[in-house]
């Protein structure tokens, strides 16, 4: 999933030297018993111009792009 900035508005193709936000998220596919799950891993990237106005989120098993609250993060820092 690295190939590409995972937000829809930018989609530049993926580079070490752009910098950014790289994350793994392990999607459960099947139990495998009663305690163990199958799974797989993929990796996710923002670029670093987005990964300062974009968060990489989770939801109903999607994984999905939301814009940051710039606000909010300036006042805890």
């Amino acid at each position: 999933m690295l190939s590409n900035c995972l937000n829809p508005a930018c989609r530049v193709p993926f580079s070490h030297a752009l910098g950014g936000r790289v994350i793994s998220v392990d999607h459960l596919l099947a139990p495998l018993d009663a305690t163990t799950y199958e799974s797989q891993t993929e990796q996710y990237w923002l670029c670093g111009r987005c990964s300062q106005s974009v968060k990489i989120v989770i939801e109903n098993g999607q994984v999905k792009t939301a814009e940051l609250d710039l606000e909010r993060s300036s006042l805890a820092g």
